[in-house]
């Protein structure tokens, strides 16, 4: 789990820090599924191809810190169909 505080997500970028170290993602999106927050970080830098990984927000609506976790699975797919819709315009392509 990834707690995300304010001051680490700032210019439309996300810092991660987790056990395994630091990763840096842009922030694509944000969506409500069935009443959980999601949002698609990509890891390119640079306007090259990167990596999307799609985050959940599980932390409780009292939180002060939102704490994501990676989705996975049918999960992980379902939301990114919705994603690949969303940016359709946006001169994004998400490939799987």
């Amino acid at each position: 789990m990834c707690c995300i505080e304010e001051e680490q997500m700032e210019g439309g970028r996300i810092r991660l820090q987790s056990e395994d170290g630091a990763l840096e993602l842009e922030i694509l999106e944000e969506t409500v599924v069935n009443g959980v927050n999601y949002i698609p970080g990509d890891g390119c830098t640079g306007g090259e191809d990167g990596t999307c990984y799609v985050m959940k927000d599980t932390s409780l609506p009292e939180d002060e810190d939102a704490d994501y976790v990676f989705a996975d699975g049918e999960e992980a797919e379902t939301v990114m169909d919705i994603f690949a819709k969303i940016l359709e315009g946006e001169d994004i392509t998400i490939e799987r």
